[in-house]
């Protein structure tokens, strides 16, 4: 099994023979985001094999003022630490799989903002057929999995696992990102599917590795979106698909937008044109290999969906909401590791580097979020809240900051100590 490609370390090479210092500047023709390397060279090499479409180039200098800056600093473990221009505290003890990952999310969004006509999906995208359907869900659905398998098929292009631009006209456009999974694999994939994620690893460390696919678009590859499908994963059960209504599919499309969405009225207006374009259902499944054939069978025809294709009744919201336990106000509580704060446009959100996960933070939560720099105790928290919400009952403060803990916690945001 291999840990990187030669191009990445014949890019880091030639760093080293080019650099008279421990930093080095990167610049890409894509986006206007620099990326300074202290002691890092292999991240340089692990971005160039994992986004070769993206122009990355090693030059002299110091970083520009006038553009979003990412930093990457190599400890003295041999691990990494990442600073988000987009962040205000680092993340720490990341592998070369991690580190790449941050980079990477952090040229995506500047690649989005950008291009501020277009609205950028959080989901895994993949062209089956000539459909280009976008796979988006709750936490830990599974899309990143399931569009990985889906383009080691025959025919199926990656446009990405992460997050899809999409133009004003409706079409995706393609980011040429390589596939990031969490390692080692579930239990429960098949030999066939263990076997070629293990022959095209590219950048990999002991939590996370890239995979090269062979069907993936190039960087700025275009098709028109054709189908969003929202993934329920089960315990048992056999796959299958559910009708979903167009304003379930709009509303996950709000949540999953990680661009500036401007003016909030003409944004959902866009977004309820583009849903009635769409066709739009759930995918229950507990079986990969089931659901990859659901989703071929789909988009057997020149129409979505296709001939002979069973479609269920519309489902009742997803039950995993339903059963987050509140939390105990008397625990400590203290943020999760390998989780920071974005503002984007006048939104927070919370990325999670485990899953690539963006959480929407309403007023509320981003001020429990930013209470949460230091732990404290739930019920000082409360406290804290009661003197902004003069008014409100200190019982219902309590009530909503327990479930929202609760919800937090549940998603591996928030850790209770104690």
């Amino acid at each position: 099994m291999r840990a990187m490609l030669h191009p990445v370390r014949q890019f880091a090479a030639r760093l080293r023979a080019t650099s008279d210092s421990a930093e080095c500047l990167l610049r890409f023709d894509t986006v206007p985001q620099e990326v300074v390397l202290s002691r890092a060279e292999a991240v340089a090499g692990a971005l160039s094999e994992v986004m070769p479409g993206w122009g990355c180039r090693s030059l002299p200098g110091a970083p520009s003022e006038a553009v979003p800056v990412t930093r990457v600093t190599a400890e003295d473990s041999g691990r990494y630490s990442y600073q988000s221009w987009w962040s205000r505290a680092p993340l720490t003890d990341l592998g070369l799989a991690g580190a790449t990952c941050g980079v990477v999310a952090d040229l995506v969004q500047s690649y989005c903002d950008a291009r501020p006509e277009m609205i950028g999906l959080h989901c895994g995208a993949v062209e089956v057929g000539g459909h280009l359907l976008a796979f988006t869900g709750p936490y830990r659905a599974g899309k990143t999995t399931l569009v990985t398998r889906l383009a080691a098929e025959p025919g199926v292009r990656l446009y990405c696992d992460d997050v899809l631009p999409v133009n004003p006209d409706g079409q995706g456009v393609a980011l040429g990102v390589q596939p990031r999974l969490r390692l080692p694999l579930p239990e429960g994939v098949s030999d066939g599917f263990r076997a070629y994620v293990a022959d095209h690893l590219t950048v990999q460390d002991r939590r996370y590795g890239y995979v090269r696919c062979d069907g993936q678009a190039p960087l700025g590859t275009q098709a028109p979106l054709a189908g969003l499908i929202v993934l329920r994963r089960e315990a048992s059960g056999p796959a299958r698909l559910h009708r979903m209504r167009v304003a379930d599919a709009v509303a996950h499309m709000i949540r999953q937008n990680i661009a500036d969405p401007g003016e909030t009225e003409a944004h959902y207006d866009r977004l309820a044109a583009l849903g009635a374009q769409l066709f739009c259902a759930t995918l229950v499944y507990s079986d990969l290999e089931e659901a990859v054939q659901v989703v071929r069978d789909l988009c057997a025809a020149p129409q979505l969906p296709g001939g002979g294709v069973q479609i269920g009744p519309m489902l009742p919201p997803d039950p995993v909401e339903a059963e987050t336990v509140p939390a105990d106000l008397a625990q400590v509580f203290c943020r999760a590791e390998e989780v920071s704060a974005r503002e984007i446009g006048q939104d927070v959100f919370l990325w999670q580097m485990a899953g690539r996960n963006f959480f929407r933070l309403n007023p509320v939560a981003g001020a429990v979020w930013a209470l949460l720099e230091e732990p404290c105790y739930g019920h000082d928290i409360a406290e804290t809240l009661a003197e902004v919400f003069v008014g409100t009952p200190q019982t219902m403060i309590a009530d909503d900051l327990s479930d929202l803990l609760g919800q937090m916690c549940a998603r591996g945001l928030v850790r209770a100590e104690g």
